[in-house]
C-alpha cells in the first residue's frame, strides 16, 4: 500500500504472488522497450519529530531484496534519498545487471537533523524484469519507526478519465482551430508555470478534458477568454515570487515563445495580464511533470501516462497527445527553432489531422508526421508499436538496398538466404517496387521519416519502408547494364543481418601497412588503448572509422592520445528549468593531452557518413579539436546530445535530443552534422567492384600528404 510509481507505462509494474521473497507479494517491473527513462517504484515518508537525530550524525540504511531476469542495456537497483526543507540532501543507489535469484542489497547515507523526508525504492533502467521485496529502513542498525507515509500524487491515482475523455466529436473549421490552439497553449503554459498544475495534486490530463467540455459552445475569442480567465481564477492563487528572475541575456541561446498568449491579438487584456502574472511568479519548485536528470541535467518526462490500452484514443485523447508533445517541445527542446515551420503554426496545422484520424493507423501516421517536423534523427516511434509495424510491413526482402548517387541500389544480401544472389546482383538499380517508381515512393514516405537531414532520411527509408511488406512477395524492376529486369522476390520474416559478398569482419584495429594504422570505432575499447599506442607508434597516420556507433567512449581517452594540448571541443545547451522555454549554454567539454605527455604526432583521418550519429558525432568533434585531424565522408546524422523519452496516449514511445551540442565557435551540429574537410561519397561503380572508396581515399590522403 502507498507505493508510488514513476514510469511511463504503469501497466509494467505489478504485484506478483508467485515469485516473492517473503509475505504475500513482491513488486515487479518489466520492460521490453529499449528506451532511456527509468521505471521507478518507491515509498515516500516524512519524519516525525521524535525521529530526528539532533546534532548527532548517524546513518540511515535501506535493506531490500531483489531478483532479476535478463536485465540489460543498463541496470536495475535499489535507491535511497534523503530530503530537507528545500529538496534533496543525499542520494545513493545500487546498479545490477543480468539474471540473479533473490539476494539482499544494502545502501546507506548519513542522517542529520536537516533530514525531513526519506524516500526509497527500486528501479529498472533498460530492458528485462526485476522483482523487489522485503524492504526495511534502519537508523544505526535499528529499525526506523514512526514514519508518516506521503501518499501518491493525485495525478497518478486519479482514474476519472481512464477509459475515455468523453470528447468524441470535434467539429473543425478555421475559427475552431484557432480556439483549440489557444486552449492547447494555455493548458501547456499552466502545466509548466502554475504551481498547482505542476504539483501533481491534480490530474492535468483530465483538466484538459474539462476545459474542452466547458468551451465547446464558445462562439468567439471573447467568450473563450472569459471562460479561460474564470478557469484560472478557480485554481489556487499563485503567490508572488520575489526571487523569480530571468537569466542574464548573455547566457540565453533561445528565448521562450508563448505562441498567441501575449501577442495582444487573440486573448482579452484581463486574461493576458493574469497569464503574465503567472509567468512572472512561475512555479518555484520541481515540476511533477518534468524532472532534471541528476547527472547530465537533461529533462525526464517520467510521470506522463501512456494509456496503453487505447490503441485508438478518442478525439479528446488525440488532442491531448498533440498538446502534450507540442508543449514539451515548446518548453524543453533545445532545438525548437529549427523546424521548417514556426512551432506555433505546427500546432494549428496538426489539430485537424489529429481530430480527423478515423482509426489507429491514421492516428499513428499523424503522430509520426508530427514527430518528423522537429527534424531530429533521435526522434521516431521506437517501441515496436504494433500499428506502425503493420503499416511498415512484417516481412522483408532478402537483400539490402542503399541510396548511392541518388539511386536506390542493391548493396548486400541477408546472410541466411544466399540463393538470392543468383537473381539479384550487387549494384542493381531498383527502378520500381510493386509498380511504383522509387521517386514516387520517396515522396510518399519522406513525411513519416523523422531525421535531421535529407541524407539521413534516405538512409532510413529502405529499412523502414521500401524493403518491407505485409505480402509474402514483392515485385521489383531492376536496371542492370542498361537492361530492365522484372523479378518477383519472396519476402522473409524476422529481423535481417546483411553483408556484401566477400565482406570480411573488420578487426578493432590493425596496420594497413607499416605507415598507416586503422581503428574501427564500433569495436574499439578503451582498455585496448595501450596496445593500440604500441602498434601505431611508428606509423605516420591513423584512420579512425566512425561509420559504426562507438562501442566505448573515446572522447577523453583516444582523443587525448592524439592531442598535445588541452582545449574545448564543444559547448552544450539545455533548458533553464526555472524559466521553461529558455535555452541556455550550460557547460563546455575539454580534452587532451595524453596523461603520459606522449601524444601521437602523425596525421589522423576520421571517416564519417549518415551512420555517424549521436555519440559518433560527439566523438568526431572531440577528435577534430586536434589540429592533426581531418574528417572525410558525407553529411552525418545531425543528432547529438543526450536523448530523452516522451510517451503519448495509445502507448506511443518517442524520443528527442534533449541537450544542444555546438562547436566552440557556436556553430550547430543538429541537422548539419559535423564539419567535414573532404566530401567523399561511394559510387555505384565502387559498390559493384566491392571497394570501400572512403577508406581508399583516406589512405590516399595520408600517403600523398
Amino acid at each position: 500500500m502507498g507505493w508510488s510509481f514513476q514510469a511511463a507505462n504503469y501497466n509494467t509494474i505489478k504485484l506478483d504472488s508467485i515469485r516473492k521473497q517473503e509475505g504475500r507479494y513482491s513488486l515487479s517491473i518489466e520492460n521490453t522497450i529499449d528506451f532511456n527513462t527509468p521505471q521507478e517504484v518507491g515509498n515516500y515518508f516524512q519524519i516525525e519529530a521524535d525521529e530526528t537525530s539532533g546534532n548527532k550524525e548517524v546513518s540511515i540504511e535501506l535493506r531490500g531484496f531483489m531478483k532479476m531476469d535478463e536485465v540489460g542495456t543498463y541496470y536495475a537497483g535499489l535507491w535511497l534519498k534523503l530530503e530537507g526543507e528545500n529538496g534533496q540532501l543525499a542520494y545513493i543507489d545500487t546498479k545490477q545487471a543480468g539474471t540473479h535469484d533473490w539476494a539482499e542489497y544494502r545502501v546507506k547515507l548519513p542522517y542529520t537533523e536537516k533530514v525531513k523526508g526519506i524516500a526509497y525504492g527500486g528501479f529498472l533502467d533498460g530492458v528485462g524484469k526485476v522483482w523487489f521485496d522485503n524492504f526495511q529502513l534502519f537508523k544505526d542498525g535499528k529499525p526506523l519507526k514512526n514514519l508518516r507515509r506521503i501518499p501518491p500524487k493525485k495525478a497518478q491515482v486519479d482514474n476519472s478519465y481512464l477509459h475515455g475523455s468523453g470528447i468524441s466529436n470535434v467539429q473543425i473549421n478555421a475559427r475552431k482551430i484557432t480556439r483549440l490552439a489557444i486552449i492547447g497553449q494555455v493548458w501547456g503554459f499552466l502545466k509548466y508555470h502554475h504551481p498547482y498544475a505542476g504539483s501533481g495534486d491534480v490530474n492535468w490530463d483530465g483538466e484538459l478534458f474539462k476545459i474542452f467540455a466547458s468551451t465547446r459552445n464558445c462562439k468567439n475569442l471573447r467568450q473563450l477568454s472569459h471562460f479561460l480567465e474564470a478557469y484560472i481564477d478557480s485554481l489556487p492563487k499563485v503567490k508572488k515570487c520575489d526571487n523569480c528572475k530571468m537569466p542574464s541575456a548573455s547566457t540565453v541561446l533561445m528565448a521562450p515563445d508563448y505562441g498567441d498568449l501575449f501577442t495582444g491579438k487573440t486573448l482579452s487584456a484581463s486574461l493576458t495580464n493574469k497569464l503574465r502574472y503567472i509567468r512572472q511568479n512561475r512555479l518555484g519548485v520541481q515540476n511533477y511533470w518534468v524532472k532534471k536528470e541528476s547527472g547530465l541535467g537533461y529533462p525526464l518526462f517520467i510521470n506522463e501516462k501512456s494509456y496503453d490500452e487505447m490503441l485508438f484514443p478518442d478525439a479528446g485523447y488525440r488532442l491531448l497527445s498533440l498538446f502534450r508533445y507540442w508543449s514539451i517541445i515548446n518548453y524543453y527542446s533545445p532545438y525548437r527553432n529549427i523546424t521548417e515551420k514556426h512551432w506555433n503554426q505546427v500546432l494549428k496545422d496538426f489539430i485537424p489531422q489529429f481530430v480527423a484520424a478515423r482509426n489507429a493507423e491514421e492516428y499513428t501516421l499523424a503522430t509520426l508526421k508530427l514527430i518528423a517536423t522537429i527534424k531530429d534523427t533521435h526522434a521516431n516511434i521506437f517501441n515496436n508499436y504494433s500499428t506502425l509495424e503493420s503499416i511498415k510491413g512484417k516481412y522483408r526482402v532478402p537483400f539490402r538496398s542503399d541510396f548511392v548517387e541518388n539511386k536506390l541500389i542493391v548493396s548486400g544480401y541477408r546472410t541466411d538466404t544466399l540463393s538470392i544472389q543468383d537473381k539479384v546482383k550487387i549494384g542493381d538499380i531498383i527502378v520500381s517496387i510493386n509498380g511504383e517508381r522509387i521517386e514516387k515512393l520517396v515522396r510518399k514516405y519522406l513525411p513519416i521519416t523523422p531525421a535531421s537531414n535529407y541524407d539521413t532520411q534516405l538512409r532510413d527509408l529502405p529499412w523502414n519502408y521500401l524493403m518491407r511488406s505485409n505480402d509474402e512477395e514483392m515485385w521489383f524492376v531492376f536496371k542492370r547494364n542498361g537492361r530492365l529486369i522484372k523479378l518477383n522476390i519472396p519476402t522473409l520474416k524476422g529481423k535481417s543481418n546483411y553483408k556484401a559478398p566477400g565482406e570480411k569482419q573488420k578487426e578493432a584495429y590493425y596496420l594497413i601497412n607499416d605507415q598507416i594504422g586503422y581503428l574501427n570505432a564500433g569495436k574499439y575499447q578503451n582498455s585496448e588503448l595501450p596496445q593500440i599506442e604500441k602498434m601505431f607508434v611508428k606509423t605516420k597516420g591513423i584512420i579512425v572509422d566512425m561509420r559504426e556507433y562507438p562501442s566505448d567512449f573515446m572522447s577523453y581517452t583516444f582523443a587525448s592520445y592524439i592531442k598535445s594540448f588541452k582545449s574545448m571541443f564543444l559547448k552544450q545547451s539545455t533548458v533553464d528549468y526555472s524559466n521553461p522555454g529558455t535555452v541556455v549554454f550550460t557547460n563546455s567539454e575539454y580534452n587532451g593531452p595524453a596523461k603520459n605527455g606522449e601524444s601521437y604526432k602523425g596525421k589522423v583521418i576520421v571517416i564519417v557518413n549518415s551512420d555517424t550519429q549521436s555519440q559518433g558525432e560527439f566523438t568526431t568533434m572531440a577528435l577534430q579539436s586536434s589540429p592533426n585531424v581531418s574528417v572525410i565522408g558525407s553529411q552525418t546524422a545531425g543528432a547529438d546530445g543526450e536523448v530523452t523519452t516522451i510517451v503519448l496516449p495509445g502507448g506511443i514511445y518517442t524520443r528527442i535530443s534533449s541537450k544542444g551540442v555546438f562547436y566552440p565557435d557556436n556553430s550547430p551540429t543538429q541537422g548539419a552534422g559535423v564539419k567535414i574537410d573532404f566530401i567523399v561519397k561511394p559510387t555505384i561503380k565502387g559498390i559493384i567492384e566491392r571497394k570501400d572508396e572512403l577508406l581508399e581515399r583516406a589512405v590516399d590522403i595520408l600517403t600523398n600528404r
